[in-house]
């Protein structure tokens, strides 16, 4: 099984780009670019495996943490508080504060900030 995560050092070189067009934590919406769309994510995301909550978790965000979504599919339909959806987008997350990257994780789309479920442009995987 690959590991999931590398250190800040590797993570800055690998994903600078496709994160650079985050303008700003706490952005509600996705950004597009050719390697996919800029994003946040919620403190206290599950990274998962696959797309739903009975999969491994390869980590859990300590903050909002930027993200690179590269697509989504329809997975589990989850529930927290007023708001449910069985959207789950795939990608790539950077927690700069534990100092790693998660690569090929599933983020529920509750956690996932890019306005609405699924985000418009955000292809299907």
């Amino acid at each position: 099984m690959t590991r999931r995560s590398v250190s800040t050092a590797a993570a800055g070189l690998a994903l600078g780009a496709a994160l650079s067009l985050l303008g700003a934590a706490g952005t509600a919406e996705a950004t597009s670019s050719n390697d996919g769309y800029a994003a946040t994510v919620q403190a206290n995301s599950n990274l998962r495996d696959a797309p739903n909550t009975s999969s491994r978790i390869w980590g859990t965000t300590t903050k909002v943490t930027e993200a690179g979504i590269a697509c989504y599919t329809r997975g589990q339909y989850v529930t927290v508080g007023n708001y449910g959806t069985n959207v789950w987008y795939y990608g790539t997350v950077i927690d700069y504060d534990i100092g790693h990257i998660y690569s090929n994780v599933w983020m529920w789309g509750g956690n996932v900030n890019v306005g609405a479920d699924p985000a418009p442009g955000i292809n299907p995987c």
